[in-house]
């Protein structure tokens, strides 16, 4: 006869990986009967229960074995659901048994050693509790069957069904027994067909009226539903019978045959006519974003063509790939959607203002309404924009409720089922700037409901929201609730992209090498149509001057007063943004209240505003406004529109009011470009005076770190100003990004922080206390650096090679080698052997291995240092070789021993 010992033992290692997950379910349920036999009157436990079930009723119920060796062993058994068992994505038992017991495939890569080592611990435990004499009579929760012994699965009340180590669960309907289990008071069910009928509830308040749900479950007879479904006619009883198959599918049984249980939920919702209803909807929206294009550039076409963005996307299973469509990768989230995956795929769709988010996303949206398969999902568009809604329920509703099928209930089981896919454009607006540092917060209300399943595509207009998501999924996750994480982003037009469209608008525009702030602009669909309506126009006015004129002269059609006059002039509202983009710069937030606004256009009109003034306002175009906690907050559309106004703004005031803006205010490399150009050339003050004066206050500061956005914008004004420049020339405590020294003469830089330096023919450079990331030499020689200027980069490019290592940048630039410090040598190699966080691997020779990028420190005095550093430290036994089991060459692990450090 079996013993428990036989029940729990290890299967073969060879055994398919799903038959061994199998058996650790069957391990933790003996280890909790076992525990429940162990007391008189146990606590309740589940039948048939779960692996997560037995798992926390073994570790509450382990107290009850009377010694803390035994309790220690069974709170072991319980904790091994946790061992990871596949490594990318990172998977352990409990996810690979759950995913592979609904449904779901069986992943590839499980470690066979790490679960079979886990599997026979936990025999060895069990044994050991069993053995140790806490149990004294198996019966009821165990009973020899057929001659074997077979732990309890199930009990109805009266008839109970146990499971053998090996065949057919068993049925006992014995008077004795079935008395014995009433006392023991159990709960009652079949997992699956009671999970199954609680989602069928579920995903029924959405469709059914409101108390009308009645759910029959008396295994193994399907489940039976009696409910009444809303319509505009009244409710319309109905009767519906689902099942679950033996490969754990959902089946509804309708009056045709069985089908997929997403196709009750289609048939619930009257598919085809929502289908229709959404389309309708989703035309109008459409409608208005044409309408808005043709309000801005009225002169192109009606019809503006759709050329296609690329995207770069990236998920845990594929990692990252470029040259996709935004089609095409929308087409992949919506094949991935019915993929079970055992958690809900938030995608990011990312791009600056303009790229095209919504126009891309309202062409996957329509695109999806008119396929003709029949339970393919369809994408639900919700704009965030100029919406009302408070929280994201509301807004679902607000958007759903022209069908009047649908409501949030029912949206969420559509996608549950992946009939639908929830598409929330602007979604960073619809936080507002009161959670915009918690972005799952407003996303909480739904990803609970969703259960782990579906998909939701989340588009902003940069990755910091992405990124806040992120920080927010993995330090903060919902309760029971799994999700991960796809990014897309749109990828920067390119000139054939430009060239399409201007081919597309048959007018003749000639793409040609424009000012350095037009062709950073000309990277997204927006600016694109701007610049061709620009070139059609044929106006001497600068590009992007000529887009802000553009809103305004827009704006000036709506702000008309009661008696038909203007409420603002153009130059007036030029003004009032020159005053926001201040104000949101000193600030360092890209959003204001409406009372900033409304102090903003005071300060810029100099005269308080009138009620039908300041009502008009917040309807000013060149601003989006959004609610957040019942407060309106306000932003710029464009990035490129509020750095226009600011570099506006210090070219309008008063020298002293410039210098504190652009001593408070870090300026971008766009931002000093247009301030560069846009300095009036009749001024007093020219901007090579704003310059000096800045230099001479960020030279005088007590130190950088008091004056760091001075520092910044003093970097990227010098830059431009005198970047290329013929003569001596110099700079102290500059910032900048990317420095391009051309022209000729001598350059002299003193405490700058530069992430690339540019070096042209001509020039030759000195650096005192700076901090270079990489030095571009590609253009001349290494006789452009001075002196010791070279110890200041951290990166050297020249034309055959880019290198960190300071003894390489020697050799290249020239320079004679450095006496050698044999004792600076052996403290850099014993620093680095100290503090490495890996195991240093080397081949028989010593020598690294040239693809561990991690082991270059071992070149930095040269690979015969590093190799007579090892032999000297393994002869005073201060290091050990080891050998290390690997193909190939033979290689040794170096270990350090007690004496490393004397």
């Amino acid at each position: 006869m079996l013993t428990i010992a036989d029940l729990v033992a290890a299967p073969d290692p060879d055994q398919d990986p799903f038959r061994t997950l199998v058996h650790v379910e069957y391990q933790l349920r003996v280890l909790g009967l076992l525990c429940a036999a162990a007391d008189s009157r146990p606590a309740k436990f589940s039948t048939p229960g779960s692996l997560e079930k037995w798992a926390d009723y073994s570790r509450l119920q382990s107290e009850k074995l009377g010694c803390i060796e035994c309790r220690e062993n069974a709170l072991a058994v319980a904790a091994g659901i946790n061992t990871l068992v596949v490594a990318k994505p990172e998977m352990s038992i409990k996810q690979v048994r759950n995913q592979v017991c609904h449904g779901g495939p069986v992943p590839q890569d499980v470690d066979l050693a790490a679960l079979h080592q886990v599997v026979s611990q936990n025999a060895e435990w069990i044994v050991q509790i069993h053995e140790h004499g806490h149990v004294g009579e198996l019966a009821p929760l165990f009973r020899v069957v057929d001659g074997s012994l077979a732990a309890l699965h199930s009990f109805s009340g009266t008839a109970a069904t146990y499971w053998p180590r090996r065949g057919d669960a068993v049925d006992v309907t014995d008077h004795d027994t079935v008395a014995a289990l009433n006392k023991l008071e159990l709960q009652r069910g079949d997992r699956l067909l009671n999970g199954f009928a609680q989602d069928i509830e579920r995903d029924l308040k959405g469709f059914a009226e409101r108390d009308s749900v009645c759910t029959l479950v008396t295994p193994p007879e399907p489940i039976v539903v009696r409910w009444d479904r809303r319509s505009s006619d009244g409710p319309v009883p109905r009767v519906d019978r689902f099942e679950i198959t033996a490969d754990h599918a959902r089946v509804w049984l309708s009056e045709s045959g069985p089908k997929p249980y997403k196709a009750f939920l289609a048939d619930a919702c009257n598919w085809p006519l929502l289908k229709r209803r959404l389309l309708e909807e989703l035309e109008e929206q459409l409608a208005t974003e044409k309408q808005v294009s043709q309000d801005l550039f009225p002169n192109l076409q009606q019809h503006i063509p759709h050329v296609q963005t690329l995207v770069e996307i990236n998920d845990a299973y594929q990692g990252t790939r470029t040259g996709l469509t935004i089609t095409q990768a929308c087409a992949e989230v919506t094949g991935d959607v019915n993929a079970y995956r055992g958690s809900t795929n938030l995608i990011t769709l990312t791009g600056e203002a303009g790229s095209g988010k919504t126009h891309s996303l309202l062409q996957f949206a329509r695109e999806s309404l008119t396929k003709r398969g029949d339970l393919e999902p369809v994408a639900i568009y919700i704009s965030s924009s100029k919406s009302s809604a408070t929280s994201l329920k509301q807004l679902i509703n607000d958007r759903v409720a022209g069908t009047r099928i649908l409501d949030r209930e029912s949206v969420l089981a559509l996608c549950r089922a992946g009939l639908a896919i929830l598409v929330i454009d602007g979604f960073d607006e619809m936080l507002g700037f009161r959670t915009y540092d918690n972005p799952l917060s407003g996303l909480r209300p739904i990803l609970e409901d969703l259960r782990n399943n579906g998909a939701v595509i989340l588009s902003a207009r940069s990755s910091y929201s992405e990124a806040r998501l992120w920080n927010s999924l993995t330090e903060h996750p919902a309760k029971d609730s799994h999700h991960r994480l796809t990014t897309m982003k749109l990828q920067p037009w390119r000139r054939a992209q430009l060239l399409e469209l201007v081919a597309h608008l048959s007018i003749d525009a000639a793409v040609t090498d424009d000012a350095p702030e037009v062709q950073q602009l000309l990277t997204t669909p927006f600016f694109c149509l701007a610049y061709a309506a620009w070139q059609q126009a044929n106006q001497s006015t600068d590009f992007l001057r000529f887009v802000i004129d553009t809103y305004l002269q827009r704006e000036l059609s709506k702000l008309e007063g009661q008696q038909g006059t203007h409420l603002f002039s153009q130059d007036e509202l030029a003004a009032v943004f020159c005053e926001v983009a201040e104000m949101s710069a000193r600030k360092v937030t890209p959003e204001i209240s409406e009372e900033e606004l409304a102090l903003a256009a005071e300060q810029a009109l100099e005269r308080d505003l009138s009620k039908e003034r300041r009502r008009r306002l917040v309807a000013l175009c060149g601003m989006s406004a959004e609610w957040s906690d019942e407060e309106l907050s306000f932003s710029f559309t464009h990035l490129a529109i509020a750095e226009h106004f600011f570099a506006r703004q210090v070219t309008r005031v008063p020298l002293q009011q410039a210098l504190s803006l652009l001593s408070s205010v870090a300026v971008s490399s766009l931002c000093a470009q247009l301030i560069h150009s846009m300095w009036p050339k009749d001024r007093a003050e020219t901007i090579e005076i704003v310059v000096a004066e800045l230099q001479a206050r960020v030279t005088a500061a007590e130190s950088p770190e008091h004056c760091r956005p001075a520092m910044a914008s003093l970097g990227e004004l010098w830059a431009r100003l005198t970047g290329t420049a013929e003569g001596a020339r110099s700079a102290c405590r500059i910032v900048v990004d990317r420095l391009e020294l051309r022209g000729s003469g001598r350059v002299t830089l003193d405490q700058a922080e530069i992430r690339t330096l540019v070096v042209g023919p001509g020039v030759t450079l000195r650096l005192t206390s700076c901090q270079v990331d990489q030095l571009d030499l590609s253009e001349t020689s290494g006789d452009a650096l001075l002196h010791d200027s070279y110890k200041q980069v951290s990166h050297l490019l020249t034309q055959n090679e880019l290198t960190s290592s300071p003894r390489r940048m020697r050799e290249l630039l020239g320079v004679p080698e450095e006496p050698v410090d044999e004792s600076a040598i052996e403290a850099f190699f014993k620093d680095k052997i100290a503090n490495a966080r890996a195991s240093i691997v080397v081949n028989e020779r010593d020598f690294p291995p040239d693809e561990d990028v991690r082991m270059r420190w071992t070149r930095e005095y040269g690979i015969e240092q590093w190799r007579d550093y090892v032999k000297k430290m393994v002869k005073d036994g201060k290091l050990i070789r080891e050998p290390v089991n690997a193909a190939g060459p033979s290689k040794w692990r170096l270990r350090t021993t007690e004496s490393f450090d004397d």
